[in-house]
Parts: structure tokens; C-alpha cells; sequence
């Protein structure tokens, strides 16, 4: 007969598995947070939360996505750098991440040292400079002639200052010769919905955001800003082949960064743990559908690209001529 000892023993022994599990697994025993740093319904926010169920779906560990706006990303990338590193709060970051050094004369972290780089999700092409269907130009060329004029009104929304999306307009006014007005806003959601509204007269968007957009009929596309035509959008022309040679700017990354200290093992095992859910056949065939290849690098990878990629904004910016904030 078994008494009160060998009654709490086994009782115990039922609440091992799934921790032990896990323990083999080397990944956090508790539900993982998610910060990403633009708004529900942004082409960020989208591509997080598919990962995170897979993840969720194959590992059961839960994934909650934590949207924390603000300050072009560094809110949430504060949070990340000052969270404790175990694996429990990770950044879903974007290109923001590596253009705040050039844009911000202090940050409240350093963007080297104080992250782990877990793996680079994927360099989306191209972006897509998008008007309302109701705006006069008809096309990049008609828009280029608006734009250029030394009276235009001619605005363009963003998720703010210093972002991806920002630079590719300050790019255009550097080399195309425009004078668009920037108007910052508070994720690239609102930012769409001005330009839907007639509040500003273009956006540039993420090709998954684009896609979704000009499907549901909300907006016009006029150029890609890639050097190629993208697969997804082979009709819609390139800036550089429209009126402004040379114009090549890819429509930015997305990639997953833990708090400095975290150890080692740990962030291999999360690359190891994000890059598998990329490869799941409803996350890989969604993510090729809004043209964001998954791509998934060692962490040693995405380190290199991140150092890369800072340095690559430092020139932008320069020719973009973006004052310092």
C-alpha cells in the first residue's frame, strides 16, 4: 500500500516531463515575449506572429507577441537590452535597428554590445512607393514631375523618423531632385491609412504590406525601389528605370536579437529552434507569398550583417543629408 510519501513522489514525478522536455530542449521553460517595435497589422507585426505560432505549434512553447512602439523601435530595443538573458524576452527587429546610430545622437543601449544577434528572417527586395487611387499621377514619371516642383505638395508618410521606409523617401529627395514633405506617424499602418485617406499622398510599404494593400484595392503602385523588378509585382516599374538612374534600395530586414549574456548555448538554440519554424511549409510558403524569402543565419552570421549594416546606413544617411535628432 503506498503512503503519503510515494503518493507526493509520483504525483511529482507527473509534472516532469514537460519541464524535462524542454530542459532537453535547452530552450526557456517559460512563455517567450515577442517585442516588436511597429504596430499591430505592419508588415513586422505580420511576419512575427506567424513565426511565433509555429514556434508555439512545434516546440509548445508559448510565443506572445508584445508590440512596443515608439522612438523608431528603441523603446522596445531599451526593454530587450535591460530584460533578463534567459531567453524569456526577445526583439523582432528590423533596419531601424542599424539606422538609429546614424540618426540619434544618443541611444539609451549600444547597438553592438548590448544584443545577441540570433538569426537574420529575411531581406525583403524591394520596397513600394504607393498613392491612393484617386491621386492625379497616374505613374512614377507623372509623380517625379509633382515632386520635383519647387511649389509641391507632394508629402509621404512613414512609422516614423529615421526608419527604413523614411530613408527611401530622403533617398528619392537626395537623388531624384523632389521635394517631398515627410510626415512621421506612428507605425506603417497609420501611415498607409493617410495616404488612404488623402491626408499625405504617398507611402513607401513593405512588399507583404504592399501586396495586401493593393490587392484590397486601398492604394496605386508606382515603383518599386529596387535596381530589378520583383517577382511578386512584375508590373509595377523600378524608380531607376522611371526617371531617377541608379536608385537601388532593398525593402530592409527583419531578424531576432536577445539581451547581451545571454549565454551561448541558449542563442544557438533559439537560432536553431526560429530557423526551423521558417522552414515549416505554412510559414515558408506565407512568407514566399509576401516576397520575404525566409532566410535564417547562425547567430555568428547575423553579427557580421548587423556590423555590415550599420556602417551601410552611415553613408545613406550622409547622402540622404538627414539631420541628426
Amino acid at each position: 500500500m503506498l503512503n503519503r510519501r510515494d503518493i507526493l513522489a509520483i504525483s511529482s514525478l507527473a509534472l516532469l516531463p514537460v519541464a524535462v522536455t524542454r530542459a532537453q530542449q535547452g530552450l526557456p521553460a517559460k512563455p517567450i515575449r515577442l517585442l516588436v517595435p511597429f504596430s499591430a497589422g505592419g508588415s513586422p507585426d505580420l511576419l512575427a506572429r506567424v513565426i511565433a505560432q509555429q514556434i508555439t505549434k512545434q516546440s509548445d512553447i508559448s510565443v506572445v507577441i508584445d508590440n512596443r512602439l515608439g522612438a523608431n523601435g528603441i523603446i522596445a530595443s531599451e526593454a530587450t537590452s535591460l530584460a533578463t538573458p534567459d531567453g524569456t524576452t526577445l526583439l523582432f527587429s528590423t533596419g531601424s535597428h542599424t539606422i538609429n546610430p546614424s540618426i540619434y545622437k544618443k541611444l539609451p543601449y549600444d547597438t553592438l554590445r548590448d544584443f545577441a544577434p540570433v538569426t537574420l528572417v529575411t531581406i525583403a527586395p524591394a520596397l513600394t512607393l504607393v498613392v491612393s487611387p484617386s491621386f492625379p499621377a497616374k505613374n512614377f514619371r507623372d509623380f517625379l514631375t509633382m515632386a520635383r516642383a519647387k511649389d509641391t505638395k507632394i508629402s509621404f508618410g512613414s512609422p516614423g523618423l529615421g526608419n527604413t521606409l523614411h530613408l527611401a523617401g530622403e533617398l528619392l529627395n537626395s537623388m531624384g531632385g523632389t521635394h517631398m514633405l515627410h510626415v512621421p506617424y506612428k507605425g506603417a499602418a497609420p501611415a498607409l491609412n493617410a495616404v488612404i485617406s488623402g491626408e499625405v499622398s504617398a507611402t513607401f510599404l513593405s512588399t507583404t504590406a504592399a501586396i495586401i494593400a493593393i490587392k484590397g484595392g486601398q492604394v496605386r503602385p508606382l515603383a518599386v525601389t529596387s535596381a530589378n523588378r520583383i517577382a511578386s509585382l512584375p508590373d509595377v516599374p523600378t524608380i531607376a528605370e522611371s526617371g531617377v538612374p541608379g536608385f537601388d534600395y532593398n525593402g530592409g530586414w527583419m531578424g531576432v536579437f536577445a539581451p547581451a549574456r545571454t549565454p551561448k548555448e541558449l542563442v544557438q538554440r533559439l537560432s536553431v529552434e526560429f530557423n526551423r519554424a521558417m522552414q515549416a511549409s505554412e510559414v515558408r510558403d506565407r512568407m514566399l507569398a509576401w516576397d520575404s524569402k525566409p532566410l535564417g543565419t547562425t547567430p555568428e552570421e547575423f553579427s557580421r550583417f548587423v556590423q555590415e549594416d550599420i556602417e551601410k546606413f552611415a553613408r545613406i544617411v550622409k547622402v540622404a543629408q538627414v539631420p541628426m535628432q
